[in-house]
């Protein structure tokens, strides 16, 4: 009689490797989904970073004269102190600068800027596009 007390008190081998078992895909589950949420965080930093520099330098391109874009050729690189960061890896920066077709071609011109980077040996680009008109930023002037 004795022996049946003792036996409902305690755990069985095999509810105990059940338990273990059930910790165990929950434990990996939880590191799955920080190790992808730590990756993701990390790239998305990436492409903030990214668009920051190619926003700033579309307001470089902004505060020139449009007689000055002009001139430019119509594609380049160009250079910015953040491209160099740690989490941009062997990055790069271009531009283009396009007409637009119809009447507003001498008055518009259309600037894309180009930002690539390495992010675990995939290509990461991120293009930023914006319109310089003749007149200037906000300006209500009749196009």
């Amino acid at each position: 009689m004795s022996s049946n007390k003792s036996r409902g008190r305690g755990f069985t081998l095999i509810e105990v490797l059940i338990t273990i078992f059930i910790l165990a895909v929950v434990v990996l589950t939880l590191i799955t989904v920080f190790v992808y949420g730590f990756n993701l965080l990390s790239r998305m930093k990436q492409v903030a970073l990214a668009t920051e520099i190619a926003q700033e330098e579309a307001e470089n391109f902004r505060n020139m004269s449009f007689e000055d874009i002009l001139a430019l050729p119509l594609s380049g690189t160009f250079t910015h102190e953040d491209l160099n960061h740690v989490s941009l890896k062997n990055s790069s920066a271009s531009y283009i600068i396009e007409d637009v077709p119809g009447d507003l071609e001498d008055k518009i011109r259309k600037l894309t800027l180009t930002i690539t980077w390495d992010y675990r040996g995939q290509e990461m680009r991120k293009d930023v596009v914006t319109y310089i008109n003749r007149y200037g930023v906000n300006k209500q002037t009749e196009l």
